[in-house]
């Protein structure tokens, strides 16, 4: 190495330390104490009864103070539930805090805590955010958290992907290859400034015996946080609702050193507003209200600035012929309210359901795909092995085999049918990771 290869080594050593030594102060672990009921069936004497226990389950994550006054963030999941004792350790303390749950956003998986202080005028270290729209393929991040109970742990990598496929009913996630492991949900996704433009959500592995499978982790962007941050500490402002999912256009434009030149729909939610305005799948939006859009980010900046009730004028182009549509933006609360929950099935000893919009929308899972498991009887084959609350979202007879989706319940079904005889693997959401879960042959 040359010596001034050498003294740029340094100094890039030397300022991502610098980072390091800045930001962790502000990363808490966070403890969490629930309590959940569960269903037993004993055998006795007289035949088989069915008796409720409960039982204790704690859980860990992280999360990141963001103001002066002990605001923290974290994933919902984290701390979901009813009487749940929540607990958090700072930096350099041995004893955690009480911690109380100031509000929540399920749709977008964020939760907002407040730590109690010791003394009325305490001050707390924090984060500020960063533009996550900014944020380039290659560019170096980190992950501070609390992973498997070792707090204070930091690790580095690069964003691998934006996912460049954003909607207002379904939040996406910025992709990195940093370490993430589990009881890093929560926790902040730091640039090269120690500003905070994501917060870690959940990771990718597979089963035992393909460890290959690991390797990347998936974080909410920093500018969705932050706007949910915002209208958490902003009682009553709702979170508008327009039901169109958009792109670059050029499609993935970025990764050829190109500049995206405006908008292109890839999807509208059926019944929405985007769908009565008369917005088309392969619709170019060049304009809103006069302003231009080159982009998705810049699309999904400009109607996060909109309040609910207002009327959107959209410039769109379609088949070469420009022209103005009407949307109207609407609470998203009022279609969540409005939905009905789906029907439940039994299937191989597990009672399922396909997801409502707001479970989707918080785990950021696609229009159609993945079954909620609700209930495991004691003789399923897969008692023991899945829990009610996580997400079914393969069923598949080889590990290598990422095509077989559960679309709905009828899918799962199948899949299940066919994986008597040899047996096979689930690919299963739990607690913020995808897991592959060993079905035995029946």
């Amino acid at each position: 190495m040359t010596g001034d290869s050498s003294h740029i080594a340094e100094a890039l050593n030397d300022a991502m330390a610098n980072v390091v030594e800045r930001t962790l102060p502000a990363v808490v672990s966070v403890h969490v104490d629930r309590q959940r009921v569960i269903e037993e069936t004993i055998v006795t004497g007289v035949g088989r009864q069915v008796r409720q226990r409960t039982v204790r389950e704690p859980g860990v994550g992280s999360g990141v103070i963001v103001s002066k006054e002990g605001l923290v963030l974290t994933n919902w999941h984290v701390v979901e539930g009813e009487d749940v004792l929540i607990r958090v350790t700072l930096h350099g303390d041995e004893e955690p805090r009480r911690a109380t749950l100031v509000d929540r956003d399920e749709s977008v998986d964020i939760a907002l805590l407040r730590i109690e202080p010791r003394h009325p005028d305490e001050q707390f270290p924090w984060m500020t955010f960063g533009d996550s729209d900014l944020m380039r393929p290659g560019h170096f991040v980190f992950a501070l958290g609390n992973p498997r109970n070792l707090a204070d742990t930091v690790t580095q990598g690069i964003i691998s992907n934006r996912a460049r496929r954003v909607s207002d009913t379904l939040d996406t996630y910025l992709q990195t290859d940093c370490a993430i492991n589990p009881g890093n949900s929560g926790g902040p996704l730091v640039n090269l400034k120690g500003e905070l433009i994501g917060i870690n959500a959940r990771l990718v592995i597979g089963p035992a015996e393909s460890p290959s499978g690991q390797g990347y982790g998936l974080a909410i962007p920093g500018n969705e946080v932050q706007d949910a941050y915002e209208r958490m500490i902003h009682k009553g402002r709702p979170r508008g609702y327009l039901g169109v999912t958009v792109e670059d256009w050029p499609v993935a434009s970025y990764q050829i050193g190109r500049q995206s030149e405006s908008a292109v729909v890839v999807g509208v939610d059926k019944g929405s507003p985007a769908a009565a305005a008369g917005l088309r799948k392969d619709d170019l939006i060049l304009s809103m209200d006069g302003g231009p859009v080159r982009s998705s980010a810049e699309f999904f900046r400009r109607l996060r600035q909109k309040q609910v009730g207002e009327t959107l004028a959209l410039g769109i182009r379609r088949s070469g012929v420009d022209q103005e549509l009407k949307a109207d933006v609407v609470d998203l609360k009022t279609i969540f309210e409005s939905e009905e929950t789906p029907v439940s099935r039994e299937i191989a000893g597990l009672t399922v359901r396909e997801l409502r919009r707001a479970e989707r929308m918080r785990l950021a899972l696609p229009d159609k795909g993945g079954v909620l498991v609700v209930q495991v009887v004691e003789n399923s084959p897969l008692f023991g092995r899945i829990s009610p609350g996580e997400v079914i979202l393969r069923a598949r007879e080889d590990v290598m085999d990422l095509d077989q989706r559960v679309q709905h319940i009828e899918a799962f079904e199948r899949g299940m049918e066919s994986l008597k005889s040899r047996g096979g693997y689930l690919d299963v959401l739990r607690k913020g990771a995808v897991e592959a879960v060993t079905v035995p042959a029946s």
